[in-house]
This record gives C-alpha cells, structure tokens and sequence, in this order.
C-alpha cells in the first residue's frame, strides 16, 4: 500500500516537527572531549515539555520521553495521537499514526549516531551556563555549513534550548529557522510501553532522504 500524497505530507511535516527535539538522542561523546563540543546523549530517563516554532510548523508543544538504556526515545505533540518513535538501537525514524492504522519507517542512516566532532562540519564555542526550566545548562553556539545556531544542553545530555536559522532560502523561498525550549524537564523512568506500537498497524517505508531534507530545514544547519 502506498500512502496518499496529503498523508506523505501530514508524516514529513510531523518529522521535520520533531527533529529539533530528535537530536536530543543524536550523538555521544567521550568525556574527554565534552570541553570542545557537547554532548547530547542523556544519560537518564527523563521527560520533557518543549515549546517548539519554525517556519515549517508554527507553534507547537511537544513531549518528549527519552531512555538511554533502551536508546529510544518518543516525541509527540499534544495529548495522543499520531507519535514519532527515534530507535537509536536500530538507527530507524518511526512516525506512528494509529487513527490510519499505520507506521512510516525512515532508515537514519547512521545520523542517530552521528559524532558532533572535529569530523562534523560543524564549529562550537562555549558560551556559558544558564537556567531553562529550573535546571542548569551550558550555552553553545554553533556554526555550519548551512547556517547557524545556539544549543543549551545540561551535563546529563538532554537539550533544553535551542534554536537555528539556516542561510540559504528553501524551496518556497523563506529562509528556515527554528526555536525550541522546554517549558518542563521531569527525571525518572519512562514506562517501556511508551516506545511501542500498537498492534495492526502496517508499515510503510519512506525514503531515507525524506529525513535527511526536513531535519537541515528545521534546524537551519547544514547536518548531512
């Protein structure tokens, strides 16, 4: 079965969303180099509120439940609905939509893993402490390739802030830009039911691609 294009377009709008928040689970650094880059691999079990706005999707919340020792992590806006599952264990993108009865698989590629290094492309510069949601955070600007950006992510690796503009127009023209920030951090365990999906649904593959292109737009960095 092949999706219509409207529910091509409800599931990429819905992953460029959230793929500010994926990158909370999109890289982990040794210790050693934590002075030079961050490191934004959680180390706890945690959930956390953002309020998200870009030029793709206008304002939005999204709730975001993260598990380092299952390496997943689910993101949704509002209450219900359809959810975005990140499988860092098997590097697969999952858009869940149990009111279609379907899930829209993506292969990452590797960029769930991918290092924020020397490697990367991308530039760091230590900004700073500060203080988003009640809990202290380090303030990294960032440069790239495709643009710019500012990062607050605390020592336990979960993103509290963040926000890019890209440099270059997109396909309608506008130059993308992005902003997020978690209005609500809560630590403790995350039920696992939380990362599954319900039974019945098909699966529909979607080109790799299709994540590649939203996630640059969103963040308005250059990430490929």
């Amino acid at each position: 079965m092949k999706p219509s294009i409207k529910t091509r377009r409800d599931a990429a709008r819905f992953m460029a969303a959230m793929a500010v928040s994926g990158l909370a689970l999109g890289a982990g650094l040794s210790r050693a180099q934590a002075q030079d880059f961050p490191s934004i691999q959680p180390q706890r079990p945690a959930t956390i509120t953002y309020q998200l706005n870009s030029t793709q999707t206008g304002p939005m919340q999204i709730q975001a439940f993260v598990d380092p020792a299952l390496q997943m992590m689910r993101l949704q806006e509002g209450q219900g609905g359809d959810y975005l599952l990140l499988d860092r264990g098997h590097e697969r993108v999952m858009l869940v939509s149990p009111g279609k009865h379907l899930v829209f698989a993506v292969s990452s590629e590797g960029f769930l893993h991918r290092d924020l290094g020397p490697g990367s492309n991308l530039h760091f510069h230590q900004r700073g402490p500060r203080q988003v949601a009640g809990h202290g955070c380090m303030d990294w600007s960032v440069t790239g390739p495709g643009g710019q950006g500012e990062a607050c992510v605390t020592r336990d690796g979960i993103l509290l802030a963040g926000q890019g503009q890209g440099n270059r127009p997109d396909d309608q023209g506008h130059i993308p830009s992005g902003q997020l920030t978690a209005v609500a951090v809560n630590y403790g365990p995350v039920p696992p039911d939380v990362f599954g999906i319900p039974p019945g649904l098909q699966e529909v593959d979607l080109p790799p691609s299709l994540l590649a292109s939203m996630i640059p737009g969103l963040s308005g960095l250059a990430i490929q």
